[in-house]
């Protein structure tokens, strides 16, 4: 019986999307209590297209829904026989499929079938998918990957045995023990190539499973892998040792216990009955000719139909001869009787019949002694009759029969566990207590009353001592542990410096998470009051220090119409309002909507629209040139069209684009009405090329002149002007150049985590703004899924966020921009997937103030 409650973790990445529930990950259930289903557990299948074929999908759906349909229609009492029918009908399925598909749309697929029963776990397995179990602190891989084994020369995986690609597909079998606590984890294979020993055991052994869920997409994401499916089952026990087992709560979780525990026998029972009634009445008869078989005795074919071997003799007890005298000596075959040849006997071209003659025909002994043996008439040796299987009325009676017999055996041993001892031997009276014999028996005592009520008494009042000791115990417990947050926060408030401060709160941290788990906390309502009041105070110092603020109001201002993801973003302010540009990365297009419109967004100019003397090309970046909207499209030559008054575009050949790299796209700026081309990436030289105005049908100029030893632009990965042209860096460095030469840089600030710069964002300075943002640096970290604000010397002014309790998360960020003044004032945009959010820019955190060190609290007396 299962002494566990399972609760499933997934995800999938598809083309780079991430899935709350992964379509390659298959959970089956049996329809309810009393399904003969019941008794095969509970089924997830992973499936996973070896190759890019576009009929992967379909493959792994058909595999999918063919395992768990045989699996639980299989009449058979084992679970890995069932896995193992249910695989070889998938495998032969998809051979089939693949055999009627053109060679370009074959695919192969590998799938990790696991079965959860009781506290076994059954996992058959079609490389190169990978499971892992983490039990006790360990962890186990299946299959156990080359890397993590000593000595391994290639970290390169067994070639795949996958489904589809023959006929015969073996799959690999396990079992394990499990028990509350561990974990089972199925992944495809790409995710786990990426996935070292040290980093699994830490994220499976060491860490709850939504951690090690969101810790498992962070790789995927860290790896640029556009497909991967994980599933985490984690096994929890039924009643929480932390629940006082006489509270409500325990009591509930006693009683729910309790009846999982009933009902798993109940399923149990009913199913062993109805697979009892689903396997076959009887069997076949071998003996009986087949009316389709040739005259000459061949078989029809070699797939159909399976030869067989004669049956042996049945062992004779030579006590039973003469009681079986005149019963038939010749026993009708049995199915235990069929041999079942292995596929290599069906290769041959020519019939199996003069082998199985040779095999099986009878050869006159050989006799090379000179005795004469004794005849033996092995006519006269009786034979047992067999033992003929149930009619299918007994079938349909005998879970009837079971129940009855197991009725009546329970009431028979009531009987005999009720029954009294039997009374002891009557003592005698002595001869000098009565003068002589006698068989008088004493008198019964009565039962004591009176030391059994005060007995009773007495427990009861020593129940209620324990539990009002208990009670008092626990409440002196919940003071001490808020006195000791409370003197740890006055200590973190009052370190000398931010190091000791944070070293402090890590340690209230670690105080606060033990009150939490804590149920007798949230009982009473001034501890938990006084226990949140000490949460917040915290954050706000750690905020402080780290000088970390929250998006707590960011909103959708724009949406892609189509499924798409945005690859660039321009936003121009308009009032009260503002206008939003933004490039679809896969189609191509420039859409425009106005901040708070209802309205689909409008496309703009899209690949293939006529621009005389052109017809545009897929649009990859824009500029805002001198108050108009500038678009540069990528084929083998790039154009730039500027939006006119009219709303039509122009169209210029931007003269030695041809050379630009195909990927990545370079990044364009514009400043004074000319065009600065980054082009960035590893094959590149690491120059600006600078299109003046009027002469973008001109070959562009280099405008690096001049570069400081040991600085390399190579690496940087994005590019702003306001006069000046800043560079950055992948760790937050920022290179500053000047009428093409370099004038310094600014560091990466030290930060936890470090830094990984993706994307950058300045405002300019102007001579009549009164915001505290002028000349800031806006640097996004796709990564760790933060926006880092730097003043103009590259100090940290403040990191923004999202709080992972919020529901509006930003996983998928490629792109930013930021308003000053207005009517809405300072305001935050960021692209998130096919989305734009913007939010008002919250105001820096304030410096952390030392305060001197207030002693500890003293502990509130209790009663």
């Amino acid at each position: 019986m299962t002494r566990y409650k399972l609760q499933t973790y997934q995800f999938g990445i598809v083309s780079g999307i991430r899935q709350d529930v992964s379509d390659r990950i298959s959970n089956a259930l049996p329809g309810n209590l009393f399904a003969p289903e019941a008794r095969k557990g509970q089924l997830f299948v992973l499936t996973e297209a070896v190759n890019d074929s576009a009929r992967g999908k379909e493959a792994c759906d058909l595999v999918a829904t063919m395992i768990i349909g045989t699996y639980y229609k299989d009449s058979s009492f084992s679970i890995t026989s069932s896995l193992r029918n249910a695989l070889k009908v998938a495998n032969t399925t998809l051979y089939e499929h693949n055999y009627k598909a053109a060679q370009h749309q074959k695919t192969a697929v590998s799938v990790t079938c696991a079965v959860l029963r009781d506290n076994d776990l059954y996992i058959a397995q079609v490389q190169p998918t990978q499971a892992y179990i983490a039990h006790k602190g360990q962890l186990r891989a299946m299959p156990t990957y080359p890397s993590w084994q000593a000595g391994a020369s290639s970290p390169a995986l067994m070639p795949a045995n996958a489904l589809g690609t023959s006929l015969f597909s073996e799959p690999e079998l396990f079992r394990n023990v499990v028990e509350p606590g561990d974990e089972i984890i199925l992944c495809s294979s790409r995710l786990a190539r990426v996935l070292g020993r040290v980093e699994a055991e830490r994220l499976f052994c060491l860490e709850d499973a939504p951690s090690a869920l969101e810790e498992l997409y962070t790789i995927a994401r860290r790896n640029t892998l556009h497909e991967a499916h994980v599933a985490v089952l984690e096994l929890l026990p039924l009643v929480m040792s932390s629940v006082q087992p006489l509270s409500a709560e325990g009591l509930s979780e006693r009683g729910k216990a309790a009846a999982s525990v009933v009902g798993d026998w109940i399923s149990d029972v009913t199913g062993n009955a109805a697979l009892t009634l689903r396997r076959p009445q009887h069997a076949p008869d071998q003996t009986t000719p087949d009316a389709n078989a040739p005259a000459d005795g061949q078989p029809a074919s070699a797939l159909s139909e399976t030869p067989t071997l004669p049956s042996v003799l049945d062992e004779i007890d030579p006590r039973d001869m003469g009681w079986l005298q005149g019963r038939s000596r010749v026993r009708a075959r049995q199915t235990g009787d069929v041999e079942m040849w292995p596929p290599s006997a069906y290769l041959g071209e020519t019939s199996l019949a003069p082998a199985l003659h040779a095999a099986i025909g009878r050869q006159a002994p050989v006799d090379l002694s000179d005795n004469q043996p004794l005849p033996v008439d092995f006519a006269a040796i009786p034979q047992r009759d067999p033992i003929q299987p149930p009619s299918f009325g007994e079938r349909i009676f005998m879970p009837f029969r079971y129940l009855l017999a197991a009725i009546v055996t329970f009431f028979v041993n009531l009987g005999r566990r009720k029954r009294p001892s039997a009374r002891a031997m009557p003592r005698f009276e002595s001869l000098a207590r009565g003068g002589g014999l006698s068989y008088r028996r004493e008198k019964r005592r009565r039962l004591p009353l009176v030391p059994l009520v005060l007995l009773i008494g007495a427990v009861a009042l020593a129940y209620l001592w324990v539990q009002n000791t208990t009670l008092q115990n626990a409440e002196a417990r919940y003071q001490d542990a808020l006195n000791q947050a409370s003197a740890q926060f006055a200590s973190a408030n009052a370190a000398p410096a931010d190091a000791d401060a944070l070293k402090a709160l890590d340690d209230l941290e670690i105080t606060l998470d033990t009150i939490a788990v804590d149920a007798g906390l949230l009982a009473d309502a001034t501890r938990q009051a006084e226990y949140r009041r000490i949460r917040a105070n915290a954050n706000q110092l750690r905020g402080s220090i780290e000088r970390t603020s929250v998006l707590t109001d960011l909103q959708p201002v724009a949406t892609m119409p189509i499924s798409d993801t945005i690859g660039r973003l321009l936003v121009v302010p308009q009032g009260a309002s503002a206008e939003i540009y933004f490039v679809g990365s896969e189609s191509g297009s420039l859409y425009r909507k106005t901040e708070g419109s209802t309205e689909t967004p409008a496309v703009v100019l899209k690949d293939g629209e006529s621009v005389p003397p052109f017809i545009t090309r897929p649009i990859r970046s824009m500029v805002l040139r001198e108050g108009v909207i500038a678009a540069i499209d990528d084929e083998q030559s790039s154009s730039i069209y500027i939006a006119q008054a009219d709303g039509s575009w122009a169209g210029v050949r931007l003269d030695g684009s041809e050379f630009w790299p195909a990927q990545p796209f370079p990044d364009i700026e514009t400043f004074g009405g000319s065009l600065y081309i980054w082009q960035w990436g590893p094959d590149t030289d690491g120059e600006i090329l600078k299109y003046s105005v009027g002469e973008y049908t001109s070959l562009p100029s280099e405008w690096i002149t001049s570069v400081l030893p040991g600085v390399n632009l190579q690496t940087a990965v994005d590019m702003v002007i306001d006069g000046q042209i800043y560079l950055l860096q992948p760790n937050g460095a920022i290179e500053v150049l000047e009428a093409g030469e370099h004038l310094t840089t600014l560091p990466a600030p030290d930060l936890q985590p470090p830094l990984r710069a993706s994307k950058m964002f300045r405002t300019v300075e102007r001579a009549t703004e009164t915001s505290d943002n002028l000349g800031h640096f806006f640097i996004l970290d796709t990564v760790n899924a933060r926006i880092v604000e730097l003043d103009a010397d590259g100090k940290v002014v403040q990191q923004l966020s999202v709080p992972a309790a919020s529901g509006s998360q930003v996983p998928l960020l490629t792109d930013l921009a930021v308003t000053l003044g207005g009517v809405q004032g300072a305001r935050l945009y960021v692209v998130n997937g096919g989305q734009v959010l913007s939010s008002p820019l919250p105001a820096p955190p304030s410096p952390r103030q030392i305060a001197p060190a207030a002693s500890p609290a003293a502990p509130t007396a209790t009663p």
